[in-house]
């Protein structure tokens, strides 16, 4: 009797281990069926199309963008607010290997920028800070905290410089790098104490409010104090308030290892035989404190694509906040610039880039007569190529003017 429990047990927890695996593989494959279920494979290219007579166009400029060069790699997705038109998962393969498709995830870069300022317009409309709120309320040793705004942090018309470091933060005085140093930034092993002395020791670059210089330190400094506000880290406060509520399970935040395209190293022009990893041991990003708020959130087009509806649609943020976020003061919204900004600024279509080590990405969306809101996200796991992206842009533009 006591054999045949056995066996029968045994019987039972193989059927269990075999219902869970296929149940995993099913979730596994299920996003997959659901987004392209409407739309037509080809396999000689790894794209999913939209069969509406209506995209055709549209289909057509994707497709040829898409096949102009062997340098065009990483996933595509071109959308509406309810329809998929393409879908391109282009000359790479993800660390499985696997071709990539819509939910292989990258580096995103500054892309990270559009989040934090969503976070803080959340907390703006909650009455748990001002846009006229001043540094010195959140960082009292600041020297020029009261000249600063979360507006003008916002809108990038800070007066503080781009980053933390500098070239001279990791030179010898007899000017070798000083490689050490510059591990211990890239493997965070910086403290927040150590990079806030960075650029509080410095003189503002110019009068805030006055001009425009693109900073990641200022939205840096916006996470640090998303961070004061709520109690919690940037990451969780984007995981729940921005992530969860939009739907995006392949999206995360001040996290390293769940990256799952394979980065593709380019040297410089200026230093051809520079060896990346003289510098760093792996080509992913290791660092999150200097980047969170600004360059530290790691997704796929797909997940992009369900933050830029729920963002447009009012599901995030109040209509008053989204104006606020596509005021283009002085060339700069928040977290968004304007297509074309400056001698032909394109009416109706934002964007914004991000880069790090290798990754390379554009987040754009369109405001169209005939087919509504229309979002192109590009990932790429190299940073070569960048004119075919912007080519691609630009043509999808064109088609939908």
């Amino acid at each position: 009797m006591t054999d045949n429990r056995t066996g029968i047990k045994r019987i039972l927890s193989t059927a269990l281990m075999i219902m869970l695996i296929f149940m995993l593989c099913s979730c596994n494959n299920s996003d997959s069926e659901d987004i392209t279920a409407d739309l037509e494979y080809d396999e000689t290219d790894n794209t999913w199309s939209s069969k509406e007579e209506e995209y055709k166009s549209l289909v057509g400029v994707m497709k040829r963008e898409c096949s102009k060069s062997p340098e065009i790699k990483g996933s595509y997705i071109l959308a509406t607010d309810d329809r998929i038109i393409f879908i391109g998962g282009i000359n790479a393969e993800d660390v499985s290997g696997q071709k990539v498709d819509a939910f292989t995830t990258y580096e995103i870069g500054s892309i990270t920028k559009m989040f934090t300022a969503t976070a803080i317009l959340q907390l703006c409309e909650q009455g748990k800070l001002s846009m006229d709120d001043t540094l010195d309320k959140y960082f009292p040793e600041f020297e020029y905290g009261k000249e600063i705004t979360i507006y003008q942090l916002l809108h990038m018309q800070s007066g503080l410089r781009k980053d933390f470091v500098t070239e001279e933060t990791f030179l010898f005085e007899n000017g070798e790098r000083n490689i050490e140093e510059w591990k211990r930034y890239f493997y965070d092993g910086f403290t927040d104490e150590e990079l806030l002395n960075m650029i509080f020791d410095d003189a503002l670059l110019y009068e805030p409010g006055t001009e425009f210089l693109y900073s990641s330190v200022g939205y840096s400094l916006l996470a640090m104090i998303i961070e004061k506000i709520t109690g919690q880290s940037y990451g969780e406060y984007v995981q729940k308030n921005i992530f969860d509520a939009c739907g995006m399970r392949y999206t995360s935040s001040m996290k390293t290892g769940d990256v799952t395209s394979v980065p593709e190293f380019v040297p410089d022009e200026d230093n051809p035989d520079e060896d990346p990893y003289e510098y760093v041991d792996t080509l992913y990003m290791q660092l999150i404190k200097p980047m969170r708020g600004t360059g530290d959130i790691h997704s796929c087009v797909y997940d992009l694509l369900l933050f830029d509806r729920a963002l447009i649609g009012g599901k995030l943020i109040g209509q008053d906040s989204l104006a606020e976020m596509f005021n283009m003061d002085k060339g700069y919204g928040c977290g968004w610039m304007q297509y074309g900004q400056g001698l032909h600024p394109v009416s109706g279509v934002y964007l914004h880039g991000g880069e790090t080590w290798v990754y390379k990405g554009y987040n754009m969306y369109c405001d169209t007569e005939d087919y509504g809101n229309v979002y192109l996200i590009q990932l790429h796991p190299t940073t070569a190529g960048d004119k075919y992206s912007t080519e691609c842009m630009q043509n999808i533009i064109t088609a939908l003017k």
